[in-house]
């Protein structure tokens, strides 16, 4: 095998998945039917000569015991939370300080011990401390903290496919929560974390602080974001708007800003002697990831340069997609939860799609070019340079886009059930604009350190830049036209989209292709198989939404018709229930139409929801009753009812 750590590392995530969301049983049962199938084909395609037995052991050993490895860790804390129902006595250093919420400072704690049990050592829990306690205010980053506290699991998804709080903690080695009390909290030592990690904290909240003295409010936000990684202050209608126009990666430390930097690292060590300015370059990469927050697409990007540097000091060749494999393994053995966090499967996936894809693309634009300039140029007019290096610029630009969408785009259409197609004219638009962003932001950041005059002054340019892209954000999430909400595709189907896709990455040109094409038809014939008897659920359906505040209940008939009841909802709350659950439910369930949506009242706790699905989904008719009175909700009603061309059926009670 010529790359051995890109099997290993396949091997690492398929147990990872496996333990996640299979008993070791049944894992190790689709193990050997896997196993069974690749020697088959490898007989058919390569002869059994030509097998890697090592190989297939060492990765069918890592399947096991990285499935085995993400139950233990389920199971130990689940029998934590049963032993310790009341309160517990942990020490443990605080290693994040998060956004807090409305009644309580948030920490995350690495823990030492409980009540004395060092079994639980370096596994993170959420502390949640009551703000309205004095010495919660004093814990700080790295401190030793020891006291009582009560422990509580994770709250799990309440909908069908709804956001799971529990699988979002465990991307942060988060196992627990754990609430109390300022007064049963207290520091046993001060700063207790390794130096470096304490100092780099110190500069990162120096840098946020001056960023909030040179920028306003509006600006703010994105630059906190954009620059040093706090993504979690960007308000929720912001990031809306980014979503939509396809430029949410701005929102966070990607690899994008290390490719940045690694040109401006570049530049500045010309004059350093190679070898050393390599390890400088090495070392400062790392800082960088660590004062930026550490995000899974930052460290991806960290690790595949470092090892390209490395591979130079040792005098071998670097190979892109073993680095790819290697960065992805050493983030998962620290913690395998990382595979649910959606950073690290777009960052992945989409620098493996400009890998695999992005000299495809180039060779077929050269040859449709080489055909217009033949067919329309024929006086062979020259191009001003000009105008060639703007047209190199925006080709590579799309190309790259269009390279990692490739393998991006089934897990947003999983996930946001959005299919969008504006990325390339935002893309476009936007990245010259990111570019002087990244310039001149770390420039403000580095002047804020020495002269904050000098600082103010270039954020007056920087905050142009800023005002300039979000009218460029905001302008691009309005071009619906390019923009369609789809229903949840079966999970199965991707995974058939992923084989055809690595099939003709990889093994078009091999010799016994046929057989692999049989293979993949007959996986889609069982897919198409099982959703057919899947489908043929006849009957009345009834499922009841958890929308928090109200109710709402969907009726899908044995012939199709889908009744939505009420849509749950709350007054003068930015929390939009009917973005955020209801209409994703919905298209979980595979409704794209409403037959038939009534209202009960028009409550807020009961209308607000159905609002935003009657912007999203075709509803054909509303039942209301009379109204006693003209709300607020009930013009908006009518309004959406008429833009949308909903029949209003008016109903009485009976004399």
């Amino acid at each position: 095998m010529k790359r051995p750590m890109l099997i290993i590392t396949i091997s690492y995530i398929i147990g990872i998945l496996l333990g996640l969301y299979l008993k070791l049983n049944i894992a190790l049962f689709i193990l050997v039917i896997f196993g069974t199938l690749y020697i088959f084909l490898c007989n058919k395609i390569l002869t059994l000569k030509n097998i890697n037995f090592k190989l297939i052991v060492i990765s069918a050993c890592i399947i096991i015991l990285s499935s085995l490895r993400v139950q233990w860790s389920e199971a130990r804390f689940n029998n934590l939370y049963k032993e310790n129902m009341n309160e517990v006595y942990f020490i443990g250093k605080i290693v994040s300080i998060e956004k807090e919420s409305q009644y309580y400072n948030n920490f995350i704690v690495k823990i030492t011990n409980v009540d004395g049990n060092s079994m639980y050592k370096n596994s993170n829990i959420l502390l949640k401390v009551k703000k309205k306690d004095k010495l919660s205010n004093q814990i700080e980053y790295g401190d030793t903290i020891a006291g009582t506290t009560v422990l509580e699991k994770t709250s799990v998804q309440r909908n069908y496919k709804g956001y799971n709080y529990s699988e979002y903690l465990r991307t942060k080695n988060v196992y627990m929560i754990a609430k109390s009390s300022a007064s049963d909290i207290y520091v046993v030592k001060k700063k207790s974390l390794f130096v470096v990690n304490v100092w780099i904290n110190m500069l990162r909240n120096k840098l946020k602080a001056n960023l909030e003295e040179v920028l306003p409010k509006e600006s703010l936000d994105i630059a906190n974001a954009y620059l040093l990684g706090y993504s979690s202050e960007i308000d929720r209608s912001d990031r809306n708007i980014f979503n939509d126009a396809c430029l949410s990666h701005v929102l966070a430390i990607s690899g994008m800003h290390v490719g940045f930097i690694i040109m401006t690292m570049k530049f500045l060590l010309k004059k350093f002697e190679k070898r050393k300015g390599k390890y400088f370059f090495i070392l400062f990469l790392i800082f960088f990831s660590q004062l930026t927050g550490g995000s899974a697409s930052v460290v991806r990007a960290v690790l595949m340069c470092s090892i390209g540097v490395s591979s130079k000091l040792v005098y071998r060749k670097s190979d892109t997609l073993n680095n790819i494999a290697i960065s992805a393994f050493v983030i998962l053995i620290f913690n395998p939860y990382e595979i649910l966090n959606l950073g690290f499967q777009l960052s992945f996936l989409g620098t493996l799609g400009i890998v695999l894809f992005h000299s495809k693309l180039n060779y077929i634009w050269k040859k449709l070019d080489e055909r217009l300039i033949m067919r329309f140029n024929t006086n062979k007019t020259e191009i001003p340079i000009l105008i060639k290096k703007t047209l190199k610029g925006i080709k590579s630009i799309i190309l790259v886009s269009i390279s990692a969408n490739i393998l991006i785009f089934p897990v947003i259409v999983y996930k946001f059930n959005n299919l969008s197609l504006i990325f390339i004219i935002s893309n476009i638009i936007a990245t010259p604009l990111l570019i002087m962003m990244s310039l001149l932001g770390y420039i403000i950041l580095i002047f804020s350190l020495f002269s904050m005059n000098i600082a103010k002054i270039i954020a007056i340019i920087f905050k142009f830049i800023i005002n300039l892209f979000i009218i460029i954000a905001e302008f691009c999430s309005r071009i619906t036209i390019l923009k369609f909400t789809v229903t949840t595709p079966n999970l199965m189907l991707l995974i058939l989209y992923y084989i055809a896709i690595m099939y003709f990455s990889f093994m078009y040109h091999v010799k016994h292709r046929k057989l692999i094409l049989k293979a993949i038809a007959i996986i889609l014939i069982i897919i198409l198989i099982f959703n057919t008897i899947v489908k043929c659920n006849s009957g009345l359906q009834l499922y009841f939404i958890d929308v928090g505040q109200g109710d709402s209940c969907l009726m899908v008939t044995n012939t199709g018709k889908s009744i939505l009841i009420d849509g749950g909802g709350s007054e003068g709350s930015s929390f939009d229930v009917g973005e955020s659950v209801l209409l994703p439910y919905l298209l979980d369930r595979k409704i794209n139409r409403i037959d038939y949506m009534i209202f009960s009242h028009f409550d807020s706790d009961h209308c607000k929801g159905l609002f935003t699905v009657m912007g999203n989904l075709k509803v054909k008719n509303a039942i209301i009753s009379e109204q006693g009175e003209v709300s607020e909700n009930y013009k908006i009603f009518l309004k959406l009812a008429k833009k949308n061309n909903v029949k209003i059926i008016r109903v009485k009670a009976r004399r």
